[in-house]
């Protein structure tokens, strides 16, 4: 696909979308072409603020426009499934904030309409394109602590007051899937798909999960540890460990900026060069792929969203957490 430079669409205003546009800027072959937002005034100013020239009070309307090749959405999660299927079957490739849906039936619907219409899909699940993340999964694979035996991960924080949708059921909301999704994609990444998970976890009146803890256990007698949580802050450390020693990612494992490799011969901090952000590198991958004619970006594998969506099922169903509209099937 000849693109010299791909137009992007946003859906959503919030702190995600700022952030991700504010990184598109990195880029010299993105531009911003269209924002769309539940209101106009919401939609103008964002418009202002990042010299968008077209901007809309509802997404339908962005879709329908053919001002944009992709569309980012950052949406709270139950709104990601509705608008991601309407613009992949318009023929638009859509990366779309993590989690994708609420559940794994959907996101399959989702990849399946994406290959019927040819259109590249991927979740934005920014940790899998860090440098140094991957840079440490490239140490990993070669061997330097041995096999991966252990993955220990946690993500959690406290705020005397939380932005709404954090509590709130009918978004979605909790820490599971706000901030979960990350310590089970770290163990997913280090380790591949348990063969056994358990779950205990805390729940508001509301029904709310504010802490969980997980444990995975794999067949090759590998385990994992992974705990998330809204009620204490959280080292927000994550490490996988093996016979020769182990590789850690400090303080903000989510998006770091260096990793350390202990063994028996020492320590060591490992730099890699990061500018931005971090969420262009996500959208350089999908523009890569867009431009290739891919459906699926490799970066940011469809398995992957699948499998981690069906143990986040899992979880849930363990400890207790529904959603509205979990039986419901909203395809057509």
């Amino acid at each position: 696909m000849g693109i010299d430079r791909v137009r992007w669409g946003i859906v959503a205003t919030g702190n995600i979308s700022t952030s991700f546009t504010k990184d598109l800027g990195v880029l010299d072959d993105a531009v911003v072409t269209a924002i769309a937002s539940r209101s106009q005034d919401s939609a103008d100013r964002f418009g202002e603020q990042f010299g968008i020239e077209h901007r809309f009070d509802d997404y339908r309307r962005l879709i329908e426009s053919g001002t944009v090749d992709v569309l980012y959405i950052g949406t709270p999660h139950p709104q990601h499934y509705g608008i991601a299927r309407a613009a992949l079957q318009a023929g638009i490739a859509v990366l779309c904030e993590k989690p994708v849906t609420l559940t794994a039936r959907q996101a399959r619907d989702l990849i399946a309409v994406a290959n019927e219409h040819k259109t590249l899909f991927a979740e934005a699940m920014w940790m899998r394109t860090n440098p140094v993340v991957q840079a440490m999964f490239a140490d990993l694979a070669k061997g330097t602590i041995g096999a991966p035996m252990q993955a220990l991960a946690d993500f959690g924080f406290h705020r005397p007051k939380f932005a709404p949708r954090l509590l709130d059921r009918e978004l979605g909301g909790g820490i599971l899937m706000d901030g979960g999704i990350y310590p089970m994609t770290f163990a997913y990444m280090a380790l591949g798909r348990p063969e056994e998970i358990k779950a205990v976890g805390s729940l508001n009146e509301d029904g709310v999960d504010l802490s969980v803890a997980m444990a995975w256990r794999y067949a090759s007698g590998a385990v994992a540890g992974l705990t998330c949580g809204l009620r204490s802050h959280h080292p927000f450390n994550a490490s996988v460990s093996g016979p020769d020693g182990s590789l850690l990612l400090p303080g903000g494992f989510h998006h770091p900026e260096y990793y350390i490799r202990q063994t028996v011969s020492g320590e060591e901090r490992v730099d890699v060069p990061m500018h931005g952000a971090g969420y262009h590198y996500e959208a350089a991958e999908v523009m890569r792929s867009l431009r290739a004619g891919e459906v699926e970006c490799p970066a940011l594998p469809h398995a992957a969203t699948i499998e981690i969506l069906e143990l986040l099922d899992e979880t849930r169903r363990q400890i207790g957490v529904s959603y509205p509209g979990d039986d419901e099937y909203l395809g057509g």
